[in-house]
């Protein structure tokens, strides 16, 4: 069986756990949920669910288990160096912001070993960059890669992957530090900086002073974020069942979405209504309905004709074929926009030092990180051979 029809049985499966027929078990099918969950983030998110599912194999039952126990020492480890980290910001009064699953973990999930987190994503104002970074190294932070969307961050004893099948807790816990809230899809970019600093207030995190974002900004932010990877094609359903979560925690400012309207409307639709298709495709309520139509009728037809097309597989790295060339994708983001299409020429064939950068993180740390221009050929030439 080609590889693509298990995914498109798992995938199912993996939305509705009350399933009452269960499929014929095998190794592969096994290994293919595994992935699947592994490639969506949601292993530890399913675990609980999978526990109670008479259906499902005992040795499926049991790699959740261990998913879940290594994801939640992982998580109050990250959580252990946000707290660290806030709490020498706030004595050198420099304002700090935590982002998606900083925020996420310990505020939507009802247990923040359900949701995995790679690394802390961390706002701050792009002055404060020397001072961050210098107080960074206190804690042992050293930065290794800067490009257009962050600086990362990583403590040197920390560096190594111990184990690739599961979040485990040794991980490299790397931190982006952003100067920017913003996202580039290939050209057209899309820049939330002001709505985040402008709406969001100082109180206290994990127990530390922080500058916290208004939950429609963080909504804002989540939706333009998971647009930003469904149209990459390395979209993840943990990035929807984020939202789900969110509007499960604080209800109001989606049924009462005056200001999330408001801040929906500030920017362009095409940034937000593949995450609100997609959201509401695979968790249908009323509310992500009503903020779906709401941002439906500012994008053209053909734009929501892509949009509509998107699923679980063909969004993310489990689609078996081939994705395109980001440059194409790019183009038909921009729907002909002028400035956007030779922004998007530019990014292809001569991007910016910091843009660069992010495919050879080698360089990035040397002396000679111009040397990376000398590797464009062979880039596009992968980048070719990627997309067919």
């Amino acid at each position: 069986m080609p590889r693509t029809s298990y995914y498109e049985i798992v995938i199912p499966l993996i939305l509705a756990l009350h399933q009452p027929n269960a499929p014929e078990w095998s190794a592969k099918l096994e290994r293919t949920w595994q992935i699947a969950c592994q490639v969506h983030g949601i292993a530890s998110y399913l675990q609980p669910a999978m526990r109670e599912a008479e259906w499902l194999p005992e040795s499926l039952k049991v790699w959740a288990e261990a998913q879940h126990a290594a994801n939640s020492q992982r998580i109050a480890r990250l959580h252990r160096d946000l707290q660290t980290i806030l709490a020498l910001f706030a004595a050198h009064e420099l304002p700090l912001m935590p982002m998606k699953g900083a925020l996420l973990t310990a505020q939507a999930y009802p247990d923040p070993g359900l949701r995995p987190m790679a690394d802390l994503d961390l706002l701050i104002h792009p002055a404060d960059f020397e001072r961050a970074r210098d107080l960074l190294g206190q804690l042992g932070y050293q930065p290794t890669i800067h490009h257009w969307k962050h600086t990362e961050f990583i403590q040197p004893d920390n560096q190594t992957v111990v184990d690739a099948t599961c979040e485990h807790p040794d991980n490299p816990r790397k931190l982006e530090l952003h100067l920017y809230c913003r996202e580039n899809f290939g050209g057209p970019i899309v820049d939330i900086t002001d709505l985040m600093w402008g709406q969001a207030h100082l109180s206290t995190w994990l127990g530390q002073p922080a500058w916290l974002p208004s939950t429609a900004t963080l909504a804002l932010h989540l939706l333009v974020h998971a647009s930003y990877h469904f149209w990459q094609g390395r979209g993840r359903l943990i990035q929807l069942l984020d939202l789900e979560q969110l509007y499960q925690h604080e209800p109001e400012p989606f049924e009462n979405p005056q200001k999330l309207l408001t801040l929906l409307h500030s920017i362009e639709a095409r940034y937000t209504y593949p995450s609100l298709l997609l959201w509401h495709k695979y968790a249908p309520s009323a509310v992500n309905y009503a903020l779906m139509i709401s941002q439906r009728a500012r994008v053209s037809p053909q734009f929501h004709h892509w949009a509509d097309s998107l699923d679980l597989i063909n969004s993310s790295h489990l689609n078996p074929n081939a994705s395109g060339l980001y440059l194409i994708k790019a183009l038909r983001f921009s729907e002909g926009r002028p400035r956007e299409v030779s922004q998007a020429l530019r990014f292809a064939l001569l991007p910016h030092l910091d843009e660069i950068l992010l495919d050879h993180p080698k360089l990035a740390q040397s002396r000679w990180p111009w040397l990376a221009y000398g590797l464009l050929p062979l880039d596009w030439l992968k980048r070719l051979r990627r997309a067919f």
